[in-house]
């Protein structure tokens, strides 16, 4: 199992981006979001898609638009803004970002022109039943994701992050790049980090890899262990209840179109049944 040596640079958070449709359940994401952005002191860039709607005329073709859908959302978007610079005492500089189009597109956009430190999305939608079972358009972008991406489940009030889970699967090698940022977020939330890796019984190899783990992060408060279980998700949330976890977080392995398509990730199935935010480091 190759190691590499950590990069030495600081790591600093300039730019948070949050994706929000304006859904009931999207609040819970978008006070994390001002929180965090607020503890960090970052700028906070927030962006919504609308679809713009066409106009046609007597035969048929379209004569034209209307902005009435994009004045809506700068509305909403403005009155999300005021209350964040409110609710922070204007510590927080917010920006705000009206898309004309599907909000993949908006967040992919929005990534490559900002270039952002996180992604930040409320793992509901629209639908929490649905998006629990059959996830939603956050799970669906973690194999993907270009940016660690921070997902938000209903319910998950903002604290100041102090432990943190970090799952790992030693049965291939360790980025050791996201391994790097992993340790990087710990050490920006000032947290602790509690490294599990879900197997019975560890063999030799597994052993060696958990050490060159720890050796890696000799200088970061953690401990490891290996937990028993059949359901990752399962393992996680007991662990983090005994442990009072504030976060979990993942290190999630490309994938292809083909995989993508016919299976869900470890980090996917995780987010999507987990209590507590849920950080795809990469």
């Amino acid at each position: 199992m190759p190691f590499y040596a950590f990069p030495s640079s600081q790591f600093f958070m300039k730019t948070i981006l949050l994706a929000t449709d304006f859904s009931n359940h999207e609040f819970w994401a978008a006070d994390y979001a001002c929180q965090l952005a607020n503890q960090l002191r970052t700028h906070l860039a927030i962006v919504h898609a609308y679809t713009p709607v066409t106009l046609a005329d007597m035969h048929g073709s379209v004569a034209s638009f209307t902005d009435q859908e994009r004045f809506l959302a700068i509305s909403q978007l403005s009155r999300m803004r005021t209350r964040m610079t409110s609710a922070t005492k204007g510590a927080i500089d917010v920006s705000i970002i009206a898309f004309p189009g599907d909000a993949e597109t908006a967040i992919d956009t929005e990534i490559a022109r900002l270039k952002p430190d996180l992604l930040v999305m409320g793992l509901a939608g629209q639908n929490p039943e649905k998006a629990r079972l059959e996830g939603s358009l956050a799970t669906k972008r973690i194999p993907r994701t270009q940016v660690p991406m921070l997902l938000v489940p209903p319910g998950a009030r903002y604290r100041r992050v102090q432990s943190i889970i970090l799952a790992v699967d030693l049965s291939e090698p360790i980025d050791a790049l996201a391994l790097a940022n992993a340790k990087r977020f710990a050490k920006l939330f000032g947290a602790t980090l509690d490294i599990v890796c879900m197997e019975d019984e560890p063999d030799e190899a597994l052993q060696k890899a958990a050490e060159g783990i720890r050796k890696l992060l000799a200088d970061q408060p953690h401990t490891f262990s290996f937990l028993s279980g059949n359901d990752l998700s399962i393992v996680l949330d007991d662990f983090r209840a005994d442990h009072k976890a504030d976060l979990i977080m993942m290190l999630p392995k490309p994938h292809t179109c083909f995989q993508t398509f016919l299976m869900e990730s470890n980090t996917q199935h995780v987010a999507r049944q987990s209590l507590v935010p849920v950080l795809a480091a990469i």
